[in-house]
């Protein structure tokens, strides 16, 4: 939920994520994901610590949304796009874990505030019981359903697309298939 009570302030996720990232980056992986970020904040504390740890890996933010304008905290999505992109060292902002069905606003928010590749990696629709901690089936869409969004999201200005939470391998090589049909393969580059 990106609710983190009194306790979760910035200096507080800093502490709590600077030692994880060191670790990644002493890993030296080709690209550092920070996804499923629920809020404004988290996106400001990932953004200081890539600059206070002078980590030179190329890296991308991911919010998830929970109605196509505001990531789960409720926070505005374009605010938190605006961290995003004020940090040369993301090299892409997008959307995952987030209903097919809301990325076509979500893109074309995103694309008011940054000329970064936009990537999206979406769940199936599916919707998650957290109180069960389980995914209610039958409340998402089919593989094709899903894939059938793909051009309009490049249209949309999408370079990056894939699958999050309950997509299966299918929807992954429809994927696959269709951006080899529409949309040009992207360039990362991270100052």
């Amino acid at each position: 939920s990106g609710d983190y009570g009194e306790a979760g302030t910035l200096e507080f996720l800093k502490d709590f994520h600077r030692r994880r990232l060191q670790v990644l980056a002493e890993a030296r992986p080709d690209l550092i994901a920070f996804e499923t970020i629920p809020n404004k904040l988290e996106a400001q504390a990932y953004v200081e610590l890539l600059e206070e740890c002078n980590i030179s890996i190329p890296s991308w933010f991911s919010f998830n949304s929970k109605d196509g304008v505001h990531v789960v905290s409720g926070d505005s999505l374009i605010e938190c796009a605006k961290v995003a992109n004020s940090c040369a060292k993301v090299g892409a902002i997008g959307i995952n874990c987030t209903p097919p069905r809301f990325i076509h606003s979500l893109i074309l928010t995103i694309r008011k505030v940054t000329d970064k590749p936009i990537l999206i990696y979406p769940n199936s629709g599916e919707r998650y019981d957290a109180e069960k901690k389980e995914w209610v089936e039958s409340t998402g869409v089919s593989d094709g359903d899903f894939v059938s969004y793909v051009s309009e999201w490049c249209k949309d200005g999408a370079a990056l697309i894939g699958g999050c939470c309950r997509t299966t391998p299918n929807t992954i090589r429809a994927i696959t298939r269709t951006l080899n049909q529409f949309c040009p393969a992207p360039q990362l580059s991270v100052a």
